[in-house]
């Protein structure tokens, strides 16, 4: 993880914020493997997050210790995912990647498009289902109790994106 510490605090080493920067990468890269993503590719997004500049395939690699294929279908799949985004230089035939700038607004528009196709499927259950009014009644308060949470993430969401376009 040194490498990845050096890519993005090229100042003098000190052992605390090392340590702590250390920290922060593999807690990410943890949380994003409990949503199904590799833990490279979380390491990826965490250097990526703590850049400024965009890097490239070359640069993501030796900054996190992956081979360079591992590097490309990692960021693939984070740009797939929309965590990332893949940029030009004028110039230069190499792409490079870089944190999207309104990283909030695109993770939360995605859980929100699969909370809503959980939420068609479970209606779909209840419309289409032959279960027995216990199961029927779960199914029914699942669906209430997420109508109620989608509307406040929706209402927080467009609150959200009003201030970032101000």
């Amino acid at each position: 993880m040194s490498a990845l510490r050096a890519s993005v605090a090229p100042r003098k080493p000190d052992v605390r914020s090392s340590a702590a920067l250390d920290e922060f990468v593999e807690k990410l890269a943890l949380s994003l493997e409990s949503d199904g993503l590799p833990r490279i590719a979380g390491r990826i997004f965490a250097l990526l997050l703590l850049r400024e500049q965009a890097m490239s395939l070359d640069a993501i690699a030796g900054s996190t210790g992956a081979s360079k294929a591992s590097a490309s279908v990692n960021t693939r799949l984070l740009e797939q995912r929309g965590l990332i985004e893949r940029v030009s230089h004028q110039g230069d035939r190499k792409d490079y990647y870089r944190s999207v700038p309104d990283l909030f607004v695109r993770t939360m528009e995605q859980r929100l498009a699969r909370w809503q196709r959980f939420h068609e499927i479970v209606e779909d259950g209840i419309d289409g289902l032959e279960v027995s009014p216990a199961i029927r009644a779960r199914l029914k308060n699942f669906k209430t109790e997420y109508q109620s949470v989608r509307e406040v993430m929706t209402a927080a969401l467009h609150r959200c994106q009003i201030r970032n376009h101000r």
